[in-house]
């Protein structure tokens, strides 16, 4: 039986489907976004493509990546978190006096995660139990946490005593490089999004937070413990801002009081910019670190064109105001 040359054989069909709806996918558009704005730099500028430049850009965008990835788990939730920029400082500024203090470093480090863990539940927890909308519930953590982060620092800041090796595996994890050039931070982002990954698209507790944002009465009906899955969703974020913020401390060997101060917003443009829904029930590990990528593409390259950062915040907010159109529009379709 010969196989009509026009059609193609069943295997061929179901491959140009398979590459069809990839094409289609909101994190293949953030792709050729990206790719784009690369080829328009690289012309623009000779430096933009040289090694130590995309070295210094994966740097860069690591902590933001950690905290967006943290995000993505509230937002396909249809939630939001507002405190992550607050609690990025206020982890730094814990973990810094309690090492300035004499504190044993690992002791410290497990103390600010704990704290952000459970700052990141009782967010949650005050979500869930008092029915009130995340917006204002982390809106009211991000004055606390700001508030309190004042209060123990009196407004000054906190360093690391120089050369005297005070906090020897937070600075090597935060400024050291196990391979070659590349910076350790890079290595703990990359760590962190295949843990990510693989908690949010290969486990049950992953699959209760896409049928929690998706729909959560009916996520209830069918069994999934709707309270408990946005807790957690909530105690990842707090935990990996915390992360985040400790890490900043020992790469910069201090930490000011207003540290962390609108993080939350490049936070939730890169989720949303990698085709997170607002609305929930959709997002991917994969696409929030391409919309990490996109706005670090854009903050690097428009610096060495030498753009003021009145305009790099102007372009970086028209890019989000796109991706939400291309996402309306994509769910409609």
């Amino acid at each position: 039986m010969m196989t009509n040359v026009a059609t193609g054989s069943p295997a061929q069909g179901g491959l140009v489907q398979s590459a069809r709806g990839l094409l289609l996918t909101r994190e293949a558009g953030v792709f050729g976004a990206l790719l784009a704005l690369c080829i328009v730099f690289a012309i623009a500028s000779p430096v933009f493509l040289t090694g130590q430049n995309i070295l210094n850009l994966l740097r860069q965008i690591s902590l933001l990546g950690v905290l967006a990835i943290g995000a993505t788990y509230v937002l396909i939730i249809s939630e939001v978190d507002l405190s992550v920029g607050s609690l990025y400082g206020f982890a730094g500024m814990v973990g810094g006096l309690l090492i300035v203090s004499g504190v044993p470093e690992v002791a410290a480090i497990l103390i600010t995660l704990t704290l952000g863990l459970a700052i990141g539940a009782m967010n949650g927890a005050i979500t869930v139990a008092g029915r009130i909308p995340s917006f204002i519930t982390t809106l009211g953590t991000l004055y606390l946490i700001r508030g309190a982060t004042l209060v123990m620092s009196n407004g000054m800041p906190v360093s690391l005593p120089h050369g005297q090796g005070a906090a020897p595996i937070l600075t090597a994890l935060a400024q050291g490089s196990l391979i070659g050039n590349l910076s350790n931070q890079v290595l703990v982002l990359i760590v962190v999004a295949a843990l990510g990954f693989f908690l949010l698209h290969k486990t049950t507790f992953g699959f209760h937070i896409f049928a929690v944002g998706g729909n959560d009465r009916a996520a209830r009906i069918v069994g999934v413990p709707v309270s408990r899955t946005k807790i957690i969703a909530f105690a990842i974020a707090g935990l990996l801002a915390s992360f985040a913020g400790i890490i900043n401390f020992g790469f910069l060997e201090n930490v000011q009081p207003v540290t962390g101060i609108g993080l939350e917003l490049d936070v939730i443009a890169a989720v949303i910019i990698g085709g997170t829904r607002l609305g929930g029930g959709e997002g991917s590990i994969p696409g929030t670190l391409l919309g990490v990528l996109l706005i670090g593409v854009v903050r690097n390259g428009l610096i060495l064109l030498g753009v003021t950062p009145f305009w790099q915040t102007t372009l970086i907010g028209a890019v989000v105001l796109t991706a939400a159109l291309i996402g309306g529009l994509t769910s409609k379709k």
